[in-house]
């Protein structure tokens, strides 16, 4: 209930429509109401609906009218269970939380067309959610019986599933937030200390008396140990997630790292901290926030055990309380500005270091990226740490999905982690989230520089310098900056771009070549890296070419950057022959070539020169091939 009045209060307006609109649709499918879909088989419908809370609020504010429910009587409904899981309603909540939902089904009264309609219809309310609300929400879609066992596997197919399960269950009880349908039983079970008190040790007994005795209570499992591989498992799924929010999973990394390895701290799960809280909070009792009481474990693990990291995390909490990157100060007397408030004085922070940490939108490019490589650096040396006390994991999982799981976890974590001095590098987590209207790449004397324009009106110029051109471009697509249906790019140069034919073409055209360059599933990180795409920019002076660029991406979503300056004397067969030599060493049966020149003139020659050099290198033993000029070919 506490945590219900914090959602509530904290979303505005629209927010808060939507928040209590979706429930609602998902419990209807009526035609002119958004998520309606045409189907043969009912897919729609919540468990006892109308007796939950939001039901009564719709109804009480008119947002739709009553007799819609009521001439839509549901013999069997799909939903067993609506659940909010995440930062909604806890210290978290910033404007731009995600609205996440877990919805437990029966598998088996889904018919694999009823799924099918299900899915279609969660569709619909989410497109309706991003069109008429800008609001991102999830749906997780789960059986019952198999969650209980921590199966998280899709209707129909393997489960593939990176993220460590215990955790994934832990933080749902500790944070969900209940919407409609059956009650988890384990939020009215007794915790573990006070089954211990009365005597009882099989909880699964007293579960399937409860069970027995309510039908309005639903089993999705216990949490009685945490296995070390899902402690490893959390590290490198952290590390990997660190991409788009390094302070938010540094202090989840750090929850993990207590519960498998402090020495000093009591082992009990924080979701059991929480239920523990549940029968005394008052109605504005804050002290059991989830993220409170993980904020707390994770400092008093460090204050006892890691002095040393100790001021890290501070940062990482003061940060996440004022909503990180869009660093700023909470409300005044709210719960969150009250906490805060408490942290700084414990703390003994001056004025000075408060304005420094409020002033985060104001530092340099490179101090973010200095304060996030730290974070990133912290997340590795725990995993580190992990393994050089327990050992390899690689013979700890049975079954050949866990395997598979593992080997696709470990390789994202490798390409996160490593680096390269070709590798294009990224940019902070504060840049990645600005919504840029307009990206300006400008040539100077020996350099390209990018400045952007946000929506808001905000000019940020030599926001990144390089002395390559593909080396801005890279940077630019490794950050996904450019977003084509709302921004523009532009050249600002005194040369023309040219791809396989004599018409200019412009930056976006380079943009599309790499699309899509992030992974659009896990399955490629099954086996190692390969080379995908290579762009090879040729520039070109009086009397001929006097600079190649080339920016290769491989089908894990990286960029590497490569180039070579020639020589005045050197004639076009001995240019042609040196960049075949370094193509050579990216060279791939799936590699994909695109060739572009930066001229005052479009040459008709070099993209048939340069590809018969590459292929006599490429394929020696083959029988010698005529190129033929095929422009349009070329630019398909």
């Amino acid at each position: 209930m506490v945590r219900m009045r914090e959602a509530v209060r904290n979303l505005s307006t629209k927010k808060l429509e939507i928040f209590i609109k979706i429930p609602f649709l998902l419990h209807i499918n009526s035609p002119g109401y958004p998520g309606f879909i045409e189907t043969r088989v009912p897919a729609h419908g919540i468990w006892n609906f109308e007796q939950s809370g939001f039901y009564n609020e719709i109804i009480k504010a008119k947002i739709f009218p009553k007799s819609i429910i009521e001439n839509n009587q549901i013999d069997s409904p799909a939903i067993l269970g609506f659940y909010h899981i995440g930062s909604i309603g806890t210290f978290t909540q910033s404007i731009g939380s995600d609205f996440d939902y877990w919805i437990i089904i029966d598998k088996k009264k889904f018919s694999k067309e009823r799924y099918d309609a299900l899915e279609k219809k969660l569709d619909a309310i989410l497109r309706y959610c991003r069109e008429s609300y800008d609001q991102k929400v999830s749906f997780f879609i789960m059986d019952q019986r198999e969650i209980k066992n921590n199966c998280y596997a899709p209707f129909k197919g393997e489960e593939t599933l990176t993220v460590p399960k215990i955790f994934l269950k832990e933080e749902f009880y500790r944070t969900f937030l209940m919407i409609a349908g059956k009650i988890p039983v384990w939020s009215v079970l007794p915790g573990k200390k006070d089954l211990e008190k009365t005597g009882i040790w099989n909880s699964d007994g007293l579960t399937a008396q409860i069970l027995s005795m309510y039908d309005d209570l639903i089993d999705l499992g216990q949490i009685t140990s945490i296995p070390i591989e899902d402690v490893l498992k959390g590290f490198l799924w952290h590390i990997c997630k660190s991409k788009a929010d390094p302070i938010k999973a540094v202090i989840k990394a750090t929850m993990i790292f207590c519960y498998g390895f402090s020495q000093k701290l009591p082992q009990t799960l924080l979701c059991e901290k929480i239920k523990q809280g549940y029968s005394t909070a008052g109605i504005d009792d804050y002290g059991v926030d989830p993220y409170k009481a993980l904020f707390d474990q994770i400092l008093e693990f460090h204050d006892i055990e890691d002095p040393k990291g100790l001021s890290l995390i501070k940062n990482a909490v003061f940060f996440r309380l004022c909503e990180y990157p869009d660093v700023k100060l909470p409300d005044k007397n709210t719960p969150k500005r009250y906490l805060l408030d408490k942290y700084i004085l414990r703390w003994k922070l001056n004025k000075n270091q408060v304005k420094k940490l409020l002033s985060y939108s104001n530092w340099s490019e490179s101090e973010k990226l200095v304060l996030e490589k730290t974070y990133i650096n912290r997340l590795a040396q725990m995993y580190n740490y992990a393994i050089r006390r327990i050992g390899k994991i690689n013979n700890r999982f049975d079954s050949r999905t866990e395997k598979r799981n593992w080997i696709i976890l470990r390789n994202k974590t490798k390409e996160r982690l490593r680096k390269s001095a070709d590798k294009i590098c990224e940019c902070s987590t504060y840049l990645k989230r600005r919504h840029i209207l307009c990206l300006d790449i400008i040539k100077k004397t020996n350099l390209w520089e990018v400045n952007f324009q946000t929506q808001t009106g905000q000019r940020m110029d030599k926001i990144y310098k390089h002395s390559n051109f593909l080396g801005v471009l890279g940077w630019i697509l490794e950050n996904q900056l450019y977003r084509r249906q709302t921004a523009s790019i532009s050249l600002h140069t005194n040369f023309l771009l040219f791809e396989s034919s004599d018409t200019a073409i412009t930056a976006d055209t380079l943009y599309m070549a790499f699309q899509p360059l992030k992974p659009l599933s896990d399955s490629c990180y099954d086996h190692d890296a390969s080379w995908s795409k290579m762009m090879i920019l040729l520039f070109y002076d009086t009397p001929g070419i006097i600079k190649a660029e080339f920016l290769i991406s491989n089908n894990w979503g990286e960029l590497f950057l490569d180039s070579i300056e020639f020589a005045l004397t050197n004639n076009r067969q001995v240019q042609c022959s040196q960049m075949a030599n370094l193509m050579l060493k990216y060279s791939d049966e799936n590699l994909r070539l695109f060739i572009f020149q930066f001229s005052d003139t479009h040459d008709p020659d070099i993209v048939c020169q340069l590809k018969k050099a590459y292929y006599e290198l490429a394929c020696p033993d083959s029988a010698a091939m005529s190129i033929k000029k095929k422009p349009y070919l070329d630019r398909l």
